[in-house]
């Protein structure tokens, strides 16, 4: 039977009882980084070798996982942080699997994805998950076009290094004011979540408030689609404009809603 085991995050504490008993029944284990896997072994307290399955061998090691398993061997699958194959090696394992009719399954676990998305404070009803932002500035701005008008959250994986140059291309596209979350070395002793607009967010990193060190994952608003049908009913009009003009009403309520100041105006003077 081969097993893709989920691990913690950043907490080892976050391992589940059922990797453990998992890993510990297994006759093979592999991941990413060995040096990191030894770790989490040591903290769970087994004793197993561990061989390595990454991007550059994965084509070379998934025909002896496969041989293993057709042996009755139990094989295990150990991401780095989180589940394997998001953004880690397994697809093409997983692909051969599919295509010989072999067993697998999924011990769940912590996800960077999931908690990003919880912890931003963004929209979770929908959200589409892109992998690492590309490199190349030319690449993002393709990237972030291709998200300007969906009104679903967008969550990227980014490099603290490139962490500035990224924010700043997304303003050149996006704007200025689409709100943004950078969620930084989440479960770890030194967790923190940076909510504000992308200009805030990049102005936070300038003053040095966001420090460019350890993981992060970058959570984006999507569009907000219904500027244009915005609508309050004549009861709440009245009540805003007993104490503000209706410009200044307009203003406070598209600071608040992220709607557009000129049809919030339009719909409060239509009484």
């Amino acid at each position: 039977m081969l097993y893709f085991i989920s691990s913690p995050i950043g907490n080892l504490n976050d391992i589940s009882l059922r990797a453990i008993d998992v890993i510990g029944s297994s006759d093979f284990l592999y991941a990413e980084d060995t040096r990191n896997t030894k770790k989490l072994l040591n903290f769970i307290n087994i004793k197993k070798h561990c061989r390595s399955f990454h991007e550059h061998n994965e084509d070379k090691v998934t025909p002896e996982i496969i041989n293993q398993i057709k042996n009755n061997k139990n094989v295990s699958i150990i991401s780095d942080a989180g589940t394997p194959a998001i953004s880690d090696p397994g697809y093409k394992l997983i692909k051969e699997c599919s295509k010989q009719l072999i067993n697998y399954t999924l011990i769940p676990g912590p996800s960077s994805v999931i908690s990003a998305a919880v912890m931003s404070g963004l929209p979770t009803d929908k959200f589409t998950f892109f992998g690492f932002v590309p490199k190349k500035l030319n690449d993002q701005e393709v990237c972030f076009e291709s998200i300007k008008e969906d009104n679903k959250t967008a969550i990227f994986f980014e490099s603290p290094k490139r962490l500035e140059k990224t924010i700043t291309n997304l303003i050149k596209v996006l704007g200025k004011t689409r709100r943004v979350s950078i969620c930084k070395e989440m479960t770890k002793l030194h967790e923190q979540i940076f909510r504000g607009s992308a200009l805030e967010i990049l102005e936070d990193i300038k003053k040095e408030k966001i420090l460019l060190k350890g993981e992060m994952v970058i959570v984006i608003e999507g569009t907000q689609k219904n500027t244009n049908n915005f609508v309050l009913d004549n009861k709440t009009k009245k009540e805003f404009l007993k104490k503000l003009s209706a410009s200044d009403a307009a203003k406070l309520i598209s600071l608040v809603t992220g709607q557009n100041k000129r049809d919030i105006y339009k719909n409060l003077i239509e009484i």
